[in-house]
């Protein structure tokens, strides 16, 4: 489960990644070097509009994507703890064999 849990993190956070690279926008041209273009972006948030720094990420992307970083980070919280509870099942499996 460890394994499934690790390989999904990684699939999911590559996704995203592979995605933001294909999705140029102002601000990444921004970031980028061409320091011409406006250094915020204006984003649509329910009836009103907000105005972003470009330096913040996650608030200028779509809703889906702030949703799949969440999950993401539950998946990641998951992971981390198996991880631990496999490692601690481990070292008291290794400290039984010895007795």
């Amino acid at each position: 489960m460890t394994l499934i849990l690790l390989l999904a993190v990684l699939l999911l956070t590559t996704g995203m990644y592979l995605w933001n690279v294909e999705h140029w926008d102002d601000c990444a041209r921004y970031l980028a070097g061409e320091r011409w273009l406006p250094s915020s972006q204006t984003v649509d948030s329910g009836a009103q509009q907000i105005e972003v720094p470009c330096e913040q990420w996650l608030p200028r992307q779509p809703l889906a994507l702030q949703l799949l970083c969440l999950v993401d980070l539950l998946l990641f919280v998951v992971f981390a703890l198996k991880a631990v509870g496999d490692f601690i099942e481990w070292n008291r499996m290794r400290k039984v064999g010895r007795l």
